[in-house]
């Protein structure tokens, strides 16, 4: 059984991040939970489409129109209730669709083809894989922009120093404000971001984007067969070797590794990642009695490779904190697999891999929102962070994204100001400095 986000809620994560209508085809209960959580991770209320209320499937919402099945069409077909609804949804709408079975309806076997085709909407209805139910959430999104990307078709030629983005998703925390730390840094390379495709991309941009001279795969695990369709269009691909840019020696890897696929220079962004990393190094040691206290403790990280291993590096070469339980989370397999391995071996902590979080000595949490609120409330002297969804917020207003100068500041404050512990606060060898 799955527990946490499957590859349905990945796929209508990819359609609406996409720019496209993800249509539920399943019981209006499906469409009621998948929409709360949608509202919370698009951030701002962008307003109502005139068509909204012209289209029964929509019920007054612009976003994820349902087919609302119920026990006689579950019993006794679906096939007409997906041809009208995908022909009233595109009437009232000018966005592609994807259609999105949930596991109910995926049981039924239709023949979603035929209602495509009976609906008239082919060319603007795109459909998600099978079988959603039983893939991870990253192979959900990854599919789902897979599909999209094809539909939209990848435009020709070759822009010099442009770049597009693989893998970031709504899903990010505060991936409004980590798509502004990533283009503020690139640009400081002469490098232009393009597009970040399946996280508010639109389908022109996702068309235009197949003219960038390389894409980047911020979360490899969310983009593999979305970047083979990128390959298979004459585009580079650039995996970051250290994971996602979080904390300061990854975000200088990723800077590399995308100034080595663009032939531009690094230096202009490395200076800036250099000024704003004595910044934070001032306030750390005027706070020096709590950040050396995490020295020799434990954090554990739950999440995707891409995302804890470089913060677990940044963890133990910043603070000396060793992980005790490192949990994947959202995917399958990674090509960070390996360096997650290799380096709980050169660390002496083979064993925290697969472990559950807990144990003497935590001093750090980083996992899902709503598990770091449940931690901190039974063990309120451990810092507790959400690095990824389902957050614990009411509303975004500042930048706690995890990516770029920004995400580093959210994760140094979350973690000296997360503590629970009583200190003086007298800084250390103060008579000395």
């Amino acid at each position: 059984m799955r527990l946490g986000p499957d590859g349905f809620l990945g796929a209508v994560l990819a359609a609406e991040g996409c720019g496209a209508k993800a249509m539920i085809n399943g019981p209006g209960g499906c469409r009621s939970r998948t929409l709360n959580l949608w509202r919370e991770l698009s951030i701002e209320y962008g307003g109502e489409e005139s068509g909204s209320c012209r289209s029964k499937y929509l019920s007054r919402q612009s976003h994820l129109p349902c087919t609302y099945l119920n026990s006689d069409d579950m019993v006794l077909g679906s096939g007409n209730k997906m041809t009208d609804g995908l022909r009233s949804v595109s009437s009232a709408s000018s966005e592609d669709i994807v259609l999105i079975d949930t596991l109910g309806a995926s049981l039924q076997v239709a023949d979603r083809g035929k209602a495509v085709r009976d609906s008239g909407t082919e060319g603007r209805t795109v459909l998600s894989d099978d079988d959603l139910s039983a893939l991870s959430m990253a192979e959900g999104f990854d599919r789902t922009v897979s599909a999209l990307v094809r539909n939209a078709g990848l435009g020709k030629g070759e822009r010099k120093g442009h770049v597009s983005i693989l893998g970031y998703s709504l899903a990010d925390s505060c991936w409004n404000y980590g798509k502004e730390n990533i283009s503020r840094l690139l640009a400081l390379m002469d490098v232009k971001t393009d597009s970040f495709v399946g996280c508010g991309s639109s389908k022109a941009e996702i068309s235009s984007s197949g003219m960038s001279e390389a894409v980047v795969l911020l979360h490899p695990e969310m983009s593999a067969e979305t970047s083979e369709v990128y390959r298979s269009a004459g585009c580079g691909t650039v995996v970051p070797r250290k994971g996602a840019p979080i904390g300061f020696p990854a975000i200088r890897s990723f800077l590399e590794d995308v100034a080595d696929a663009t032939g531009t220079s690094p230096d202009r962004a490395l200076e800036a990642v250099d000024a704003e990393e004595e910044r934070m190094f001032r306030i750390l040691r005027n706070c020096d009695k709590d950040s050396r206290a995490f020295r020799g403790l434990c954090c554990a990280l739950k999440g995707m490779p891409s995302d804890t291993l470089p913060l677990m590096e940044w963890m133990y070469g910043l603070f000396g904190m060793v992980p005790s339980s490192v949990e994947k989370a959202y995917c399958r397999g990674s090509v960070y697999d390996a360096g997650i391995s290799r380096f709980l071996e050169e660390t002496d902590c083979s064993g925290a891999l697969g472990r559950k979080v807990g144990g003497r000595g935590l001093a750090a949490v980083f996992t899902d929102g709503l598990g770091a609120e449940e931690y901190k409330t039974l063990h309120p002297e451990v810092a507790c962070i959400g690095i990824s969804m389902p957050y614990a917020r009411k509303g975004e207003f500042m930048d706690r994204s995890l990516v770029g100068l920004g995400g580093c500041r959210y994760l140094l404050d979350s973690l000296i100001n997360g503590c629970g512990e009583f200190r003086c606060g007298q800084p250390t060898m103060a008579d000395f400095r």
